[in-house]
């Protein structure tokens, strides 16, 4: 009989195991009583159990079959037998014999042929809850595609005629000042049904805001929200709409369901309803409703944090997108709000580590999840997510948010003293590498591909990072100079495009905030961003940026500038190609102080400015040296343009203001630049004065 001193695996079946009949030492079956566990529960605590007896042999828990989970799967540091703390540490939960998935709810199966609300469609009657309550919730998955939810109208949107704090007039708009109720015009839902049920979604400034319907009063036409909006909502549609102005649709209308792929969940009756996209097999139908919102909680404590704890060759899917916000550091009886203020900031994710060390997520595929992907908070050293495929996400990708620094406008909880941290909350060393990260915002539009958030000497490297509603990495956290806990932190390698695509404003391929010193963003490949307003980027230094390195990256195909700074101190951009933007480069503040340097880059152009602004003077403080300046379209190029009509030309920048030193307007005599090949001749001009040449899929786009 096998036994712990003669094996280091684990077998878990929800199908053949048992948790007190077998060992869970073999796959299968025998007359000697090897068999697999049913839980990974009871895998973990049988490897705690050998821990007691002092066999701290590194373990691994491997599923035989697909694992449905009612709750996330725990690793309790603070577990005791006989009065002895248990150890969890070294496992590895992964798959047995072809890769295996974990299922964060209920499979649907028996579908029939029905018709709902005078439309053809397939319906299938929920199975019974242990505790007889009603099956309750927000997404489903059908053959490995999300359903749509019934949406009113099924195009565009609606507005408002007014707000409860509605700022009518451009110039009086300030941004947190929230409203718990709009007036809608009525003519718009006069003949809607199941008001009261919807779900009311907007976008505005950079978030989509997502609340229920606390009422609806047809008389007044007033539309009254469960959760008030994070922002102001304004009714500026004209002359041109303010990016705060009030567009919103109504999610969850019974009788607007009608459209294919879309779904509808009748509670009362437990029945969901299905229009398919095509033909479909009614025997084999996948179909999953995701009924939690994490798959794993590896969470350590203070006196002692999870350890190398890895999860790799998994599928890891379906996770519920429920989620409401609320304050930082805010308990349950704080106000909730429609959305966080930028990027998803505090949305769960499905593997979520905290007081860990040494863990990993790899080789895994991350799909059909209602929030982010991995998650990584306070008080983690050397996490690593790498390898992934991370695809179609409720918000974004991996999330990083560590412990404050103090001294800022929020009580904080970790102190940072001259570039290092001392706290036990700080999370630092962690590795985000080599995943393919696409189709976020499936559900919460402003979640990034990858948020870094209050996290030092960590990397982000070697993904491609696709198909998103916001920023494709975001890092920083700290709104102005004061002290930040990112800092050392490499940005490097990464292929960002298609990020934005039209739906909010304000974002960055690469978005960074507040002082990082030593922080490196290099050999980055960002092309076609795109937002609903302003601010569609390629790499964005925000408010309070400085100190950082930006090199060797490429940009291209950006709504707005390639590179913008919004204000910042003492960062360097040099050896970029920056093309096809609506300028090359801009620097929006005017600050008395050394703010960003520009030097050996390509700056190439059709027609528009190389730098821009929105001084009234232009006169911001940057400085200029050896660059390139190609205009594609042949006119002398517009070295600057402020907001404000002012501009200068080449002579006017370089001779009269003396804003720059050694450049020159020249082909760079790139291998391709209707392609988008920026790959450069050994004759080119650029590396005379010397730019160092970018190779590779950089440069070309060919790997």
């Amino acid at each position: 009989m096998l036994n712990y001193t003669n094996t280091s695996t684990i077998y878990v079946s929800q199908k053949i195991g048992h948790d007190m009949k077998y060992n869970g030492l073999a796959p299968e079956v025998d007359k000697y009583g090897n068999g697999p566990f049913k839980t990974i529960r009871r895998a973990i605590e049988s490897v705690g159990e050998r821990r007691v007896s002092g066999f701290m042999r590194p373990v691994t828990i491997a599923l035989v079959d697909n694992y449905y989970i009612e709750k996330p799967i725990t690793f309790d540091c603070d577990k005791q037998v006989h009065g002895i703390k248990v150890s969890t540490d070294l496992i590895t939960i992964e798959s047995y014999n072809g890769r295996k998935k974990i299922i964060g709810g209920i499979k649907i199966s028996d579908w029939k042929k029905d018709s709902f609300n005078g439309v053809d469609c397939i319906s299938a009657v929920l199975p019974e809850k242990s505790d007889g309550s009603k099956w309750d919730f927000v997404d489903l998955f059908v053959n490995g595609k999300r359903a749509d939810n019934t949406r009113y109208p099924a195009k565009g949107t609606l507005k408002a005629v007014d707000s409860e704090n509605n700022f009518k007039t451009i110039g009086e708009t300030p941004l947190f000042v929230p409203s718990k109720w709009v007036v809608a015009v009525k003519k718009d839902l006069e003949n809607i049904k199941g008001i009261e049920n919807a779900i009311v979604s907007f976008n505005h400034y950079w978030v989509d805001e997502h609340t229920p319907v606390e009422s609806y009063d047809r008389e007044t036409g007033r539309l009254t929200f469960k959760y008030k909006s994070r922002f102001t909502i304004t009714t500026i549609y004209a002359p041109e709409e303010h990016t705060s102005a009030f567009n919103y649709y109504l999610e969850n209308i019974p009788t607007m369901f009608g459209n294919k792929n879309e779904w509808y969940l009748d509670r009362e009756a437990g029945k969901v309803y299905y229009i398919p996209e095509n033909d479909i097999d009614l025997e084999n139908i996948e179909a999953y409703a995701p009924t939690v919102g994490k798959l794993f909680e590896i969470c350590g404590n203070d006196e002692s944090r999870a350890k190398d704890i890895r999860i790799r060759n998994l599928e890891l899917m379906c996770t519920s997108s429920e989620y409401c916000s609320r304050n930082y550091g805010a308990d349950a009886t704080d106000d909730v709000y429609a959305s966080d203020a930028q990027s998803a900031c505090f949305a769960h994710g499905a593997v979520s580590f905290e007081n860990a060390e040494r863990c990993s997520v790899s080789d895994c595929v991350i799909k059909h999840i209602g929030t982010y992907g991995v998650e990584i908070k306070t008080s983690c050293r050397n996490i690593r997510i790498e390898n992934n495929i991370i695809d179609d996400m409720g918000a974004g990708g991996v999330r990083i948010f560590g412990g404050r620094a103090s001294g800022n406008a929020a009580t904080g909880c970790t102190q940072y003293v001259s570039g290092e941290l001392e706290d036990v909350n700080a999370t630092s060393g962690c590795i985000v590498r080599g995943n393919k990260i696409t189709n976020c915002g499936k559900k919460i539009a402003a979640g990034c591909g990858v948020l870094m958030c209050h996290s030092s000497n960590s990397e982000i490297s070697e993904n491609e990072i696709a198909y998103l509603e916001y920023s494709g990495i975001s890092v920083g956290w700290e709104w102005g100079y004061f002290p930040n806990a990112s800092f050392g932190n490499v940005i490097r390698n990464n292929h960002i495009h298609h990020v934005g695509q039209g739906r909010l404003s304000d974002m960055g391929g690469i978005y960074l905030l507040g002082k990082q010193q030593g922080t490196v963003v290099s050999g980055n490949r960002i092309h076609d961003v795109s937002s609903a307003h302003y601010g569609g980027w390629g790499i964005y230094t925000d408010e309070g940026s400085s100190y950082m390195v930006i090199e060797n990256n490429v940009v291209y195909n950006t709504k707005c500038e390639s590179f913008h700074q919004h204000y910042g101190s003492y960062n360097i951009v040099r050896n970029n190609i920056f093309a096809f933007g609506s300028a090359c480069a801009r620097v929006s503040k005017r600050e008395m102080h050394d703010c960003v340097f520009f030097e050996n880059n390509i700056f190439v152009t059709d027609g528009k400015p190389i730098y821009a602004n929105g001084e009234p003077s232009g006169n911001s403080n940057f400085g200029c040296k050896s660059n390139v300046i190609f205009d594609v379209s042949g006119k002398e190029p517009l070295m600057f343009y402020s907001n404000y009509g002012c501009s200068f030309d080449l002579k006017e920048w370089t001779v009269e203001l003396s804003k720059d030193i050694g450049s020159v307007v020249a082909d760079p005599c790139f291998t391709d630049l209707d392609n988008f090949d920026f790959t450069l001749s050994e004759d080119s001009p650029a590396v005379k004065l010397g730019f160092k040449p970018i190779k590779g899929f950089t440069a070309s786009g060919k790997k």
